[in-house]
């Protein structure tokens, strides 16, 4: 009976694992030294995309005549099915797998010996983990887009529910003047659709393959990065070797953006919180996306709300921490580098979290139209709007706003509000239909200007909002 052979270069068993990078040295790295530089731990979760930068190299080794069309087949199909079982959990990683990468290598070389030794010609840990991160970090963004529609259609539905309901408006968080709810709504959903722009700008610059940069220089060997980059659905390959493998600014982009859509969700939130306010009494909480207190058995915390505000504090330290970590790095790759991917795994972790729970609360959030009308008695949110009537009547704008200051203030004074005013006070301020102002109706109504809270401006501005969403569902 022959004996079957083992694949060349096969580890014998029991023999210990040796780096990639082995060759130049006479010892192993100190199991500290070890323990500090292994990434497995958060990179495992690149896997997916180290397999398909993997067989599209062999394919690239395979177009420049390094492998024949059969071992490429058989180096893909070893590939696939690795990735199974790394996806399944049936992967056993060993002590010695650095990272997510070298474990690849060395699950395949297990495998078919010699023939899977010959998968890192060409290239480097350097172009393959960065091309690994923008390939990740392409479908959370893709993710994480959707899950921003999701919450701006939250918006569009409550908004135009309420394009009529009125409330007061406010600044430095006093009243200021009315407003409709769905104006205040759709406020939010503008800078939401702003954030979408921002990642599709994002999402562009980022579709770039660094995979044929190599450590630095690229190779010796006839590669064709653009083939490389069409076969992974790049829309470009890189320009330049060194940028391609040094540069974390997309890491970077991705971090400021994701910053500036969690402060959105955050402002969001805050006004979900003071609304809910039993206070206020504007709205109030579906169960489901609220939380009881441990002792006091009559609270409903909208911990959903708490949490998605605070995270934006977490998004922002992960930009810091980027930023300082790039701000002074030579050009070149540096292991410094490998300190990036944690803060942009817990960034998309952190976003898709907060948008899908915010979103299901703005959509059964139940507002109380007949609370919010109620806070619009106070006569101040009339005050631009009685100033605005004495212009018109030709009384310049200074005086107007003196005037009614005046008149506010003496009406204090005496314990009086305007609605007490007579018909002959009215007429000697300057105004013979001044009462007939102190409308939350009739204010939100006279303000036609395009943008503003008028109830057919609130349609308005949703239809955009609507077409908006349409336009890049077809795009």
């Amino acid at each position: 009976m022959t004996e079957k052979k083992k694949p060349p270069g096969r580890r014998k068993k029991g023999t210990p694992r040796e780096p990639l990078w082995s060759g130049r040295f006479g010892k192993p790295p100190t199991p500290e030294a070890q323990a500090l530089g292994r990434s497995l731990g958060f990179d495992v979760r690149l896997a997916p995309q180290d397999i398909d930068a993997s067989v599209a190299h062999v394919r690239a080794l395979e177009d420049a005549g390094l492998f024949t069309s059969e071992e490429a087949a058989e180096l893909e199909k070893a590939l696939g099915e690795l990735g199974v079982q790394i996806a399944n959990g049936e992967f056993a990683f060993d002590p010695a797998d650095e990272d997510i990468h070298s474990a690849v290598e060395r699950g395949v070389t297990d495998r078919l010996g010699d023939l899977g030794a010959r998968l890192h010609a060409g290239r480097s840990r350097n172009d393959l983990v960065v091309t690994d991160v923008r390939l990740w970090l392409l479908a959370a963004g893709r993710r994480i887009g959707g899950l921003v529609v999701e919450l701006i259609e939250a918006l569009l539905a409550q908004a135009r529910d309420h394009a009529e309901t009125v409330m007061p408006g406010t600044t430095h968080t006093r009243n200021a003047q009315t407003v409709t709810l769905g104006h205040h709504l759709l406020a939010h959903a503008w800078g939401l659709l702003r954030d979408l722009d921002r990642f599709d700008g994002w999402a562009d610059r980022t579709s770039t393959s660094p995979l044929g940069a190599g450590a630095l220089a690229t190779s010796t060997l006839v590669l064709d990065p653009d083939m490389t980059a069409a076969r992974l659905g790049f829309r470009r390959a890189f320009w330049n070797s060194i940028d391609a493998v040094s540069d974390r600014d997309f890491a970077q982009e991705f971090l400021a953006d994701a910053a500036i859509l969690g402060t959105h969700v955050s402002r969001l939130a805050a006004d979900l919180i003071r609304w809910t306010d039993e206070s206020l009494g504007w709205a109030e909480l579906d169960e489901a996306f609220a939380t009881g207190s441990s002792m006091m058995p009559q609270k409903r915390n909208p911990d959903v709300a708490e949490l998605s505000r605070g995270k934006a504090a977490r998004l922002i330290g992960h930009f810091a921490a980027v930023s300082s970590l790039l701000a002074g790095l030579p050009l070149g790759y540096h292991r410094d580098l490998q300190e990036d991917k944690e803060p942009v795994f817990d960034a998309a972790d952190t976003l898709e979290a907060a948008l899908s729970a915010l979103a299901g609360c703005v959509a059964k959030l139940r507002f109380h139209p007949g609370r919010m009308r109620g806070a619009c008695s106070d006569d101040g949110l009339y005050a631009t709007d009685l100033a605005e009537a004495l212009v018109r009547s030709g009384v310049p704008f200074r005086e107007a706003h003196h005037k009614v200051g005046d008149l506010l203030k003496r009406s204090a004074a005496k314990g009086r509000s305007l609605r007490d005013l007579t018909a002959g006070e009215w007429k000697a301020f300057g105004l013979a239909d001044g009462a007939s102002y102190l409308d939350p109706d009739r204010s939100v109504r006279a303000r036609t200007t395009p943008g503003g809270p008028s109830p057919d401006s609130v349609l308005r501005q949703a239809d955009l909002v609507s077409k908006a969403l349409a336009e890049r569902h077809h795009t």
